[in-house]
């Protein structure tokens, strides 16, 4: 049975592409099955894939016939690994020799863990870590219901970086990668995951992140639907952990309520101190839709 396997997803990005699958090839532990899943990349990158194909044991190419974007590309690929492990890549990052390995060894190691991610290295701003370098306060294994208090409850953020390695049970439980939270929709995954797993991590920065341009980096302009999105997100995984805790699941909705109305507030007066006058009426417009008040900033509903 294959043990490892790898899913990239691409689009559009030669040359990165090809720059982690060089990255890849010096892994000390090779994947057992590798998948490249293109979307429909107005370049089709088969030539950097077949650069590579002598490689790896057994290279498997996949290309869209339409643009199904990240949460569908990344289904699509993962339905066709065959691996117990699957790890997922981004088609531009940089690895250490010994990523897969690491990984392999901690899934091992922790047969309650349900995924397994490290720390990174490549970021742009300085970190209080210093030198790009980002690793978190984490132990080698949480309970999957600590690990979302600490880490994912109230925070609009995430500690895991969109690559880890999974097991083929725990995806098999909790496919697919909802479409409709978009580009963070393998944060949600590692909310649900939490619900019925726990968390394995590797205290090491075994990624280097790329920053070559995403479409998502490249739009450069504030979106409503993205930050309205994430809020979503929080509000579903909070009734899914709490569901069965009437009284701790309204506590913890009333507090997602308060700390949003926050959060959207500071985005409105940004809208407003830029000028951005079409985004401050689509902010307000959608904090009506939600029925908040917005206390403090009420001068704004006038706009």
């Amino acid at each position: 049975m294959t043990k490892v396997s790898v899913c990239i997803t691409t689009y559009n990005r030669m040359e990165p592409l090809d720059r982690t699958l060089a990255s890849l090839a010096e892994q000390t532990r090779l994947p057992d099955e590798l998948i490249i899943s293109d979307d429909c990349s107005p370049r089709d990158p088969v030539s950097v894939v077949e650069k590579w194909r002598d490689h790896f044991p057994n290279l498997r190419y996949h290309r869209n016939t339409h643009n199904l974007y990240m949460p569908g590309n990344l289904n699509q690929a993962i339905s066709l690994a065959t691996g117990a492990y699957i790890a997922n890549l981004h088609d531009a990052d940089e690895f250490a020799p010994s990523l897969l390995e690491e990984w392999e060894n901690a899934l091992d190691q922790y047969p309650t863990a349900g995924f397994v991610f490290c720390g990174i290295g490549g970021w742009p701003a300085a970190t209080d870590f210093g030198n790009g370098v980002i690793l978190h306060d984490v132990q080698p294994l949480t309970a999957g219901d600590q690990f979302f208090e600490q880490n994912y409850l109230h925070k609009f953020g995430s500690i895991v970086w969109g690559t880890v390695m999974a097991r083929r049970s725990a995806y098999e439980t909790l496919l697919p990668f909802d479409p409709s939270f978009g580009f963070v929709s393998d944060v949600d995954m590692w909310m649900r995951m939490c619900l019925y797993y726990d968390v394995a991590y590797i205290r090491k920065p075994l990624i280097i992140l790329d920053h070559s341009p995403t479409p998502e980096r490249s739009a450069g302009k504030f979106n409503w639907t993205s930050v309205d999105m994430v809020r979503r997100m929080q509000e579903a995984n909070i009734r899914r952990f709490y569901k069965d805790q009437p009284d701790r699941l309204r506590s913890e909705l009333r507090h997602h309520a308060w700390l949003t109305e926050k959060i959207f507030a500071k985005h409105l007066y940004g809208r407003m101190r830029r000028s951005d006058w079409g985004g401050l009426k689509e902010g307000l417009q959608l904090c009506r839709n939600l029925q908040w008040p917005l206390k403090g900033l009420w001068v704004l509903g006038n706009f």
